[in-house]
């Protein structure tokens, strides 16, 4: 078993990878280097996921589908690298960070190799619990919660940071996000009146430091650190359930439109 896999869309994606490497050993983490794509090779995907590792980086440029296809088939912590090409990388960080509910992606910035090695690293030592930083009463706050309630999770509110748990830090693009050396996930969560796309280069710019998930998606921060915390821990199962469920759900959905169309 390696401390990271490490998958990545394309050769082309060499100048990220190879400085992820770098980083990687330079923290003294094995890994395990590969090449596929989500597109052109994606009976590849499972092959390449049979090799066991404690966390998985992924990385890939424009549509960037490739962390979250791992992710979808996997219950390990995936942190998504966006690969800088068009729009300055802004179409892959969104590819990473803007997940469905229930399958979560930790995303880097674009090109940010150091910060997703640096984010394994702290995600390899041992955490028991989850600090949350956050307005109770907030809507994606609370669906955290919910989540962290229905796996039996231990959690805290707090208004900072715990070095010895894994942090989620709810945060509003009004004001800059302070740079921390400890395992936080970030959260954004929407300004009033503030749904436009332009309001989507918030993340670009802010997501140079720490791993993100997408806009409100609070359910998605509480399952990246269960995953997190599974990794010396025993949520496996409990994990595979919640991923059943969700799967039951669109079959389910889809049953119902099958049969409304006849």
């Amino acid at each position: 078993m390696v401390d990271v896999l490490v998958v990545f869309g394309s050769k082309s994606d060499e100048k990220v990878y190879n400085k992820l490497i770098s980083e990687l050993k330079k923290h003294k983490l094995s890994y395990k280097l590969s090449i596929c794509s989500a597109h052109r090779t994606p009976e590849e995907i499972d092959i390449v996921l049979i090799a066991k590792s404690a966390v998985v980086i992924a990385g890939a440029g424009l549509s960037a589908a490739l962390p979250g296809v791992i992710a979808s088939k996997t219950v390990r912590p995936v942190i998504g690298v966006p690969v800088y090409s068009n729009y300055e990388g802004l179409d892959a960080l969104l590819s990473i960070a803007q997940m469905p509910p229930g399958i979560p992606v930790l995303s880097v910035g674009v090109d940010r190799a150091d910060i997703a090695a640096l984010n394994a690293l702290n995600m390899i030592n041992k955490h028991e619990s989850v600090t949350i930083i956050g307005d109770k009463e907030n809507k994606a706050v609370k669906k955290a919660v919910d989540v962290f309630n229905e796996f039996k999770v231990k959690y805290k509110f707090s208004p900072v940071i715990d070095k010895k748990t894994v942090n989620i830090e709810f945060v509003y693009f009004d004001e800059p996000v302070e740079e921390k050396d400890s395992l936080v996930i970030y959260c954004p969560l929407l300004l009033e009146n503030d749904d436009r796309a332009e309001a989507a280069l918030n993340l670009l710019k802010h997501s140079q430091h720490g791993i993100w998930v997408g806009l409100n998606r609070g359910e998605n921060a509480a399952l990246a650190a269960i995953e997190i915390l599974n990794i010396h821990g025993n949520y496996t199962m409990k994990l595979k359930k919640h991923r059943k469920g969700l799967k039951d759900k669109v079959k389910k959905e889809n049953k119902e439109v099958s049969e409304n169309v006849r």
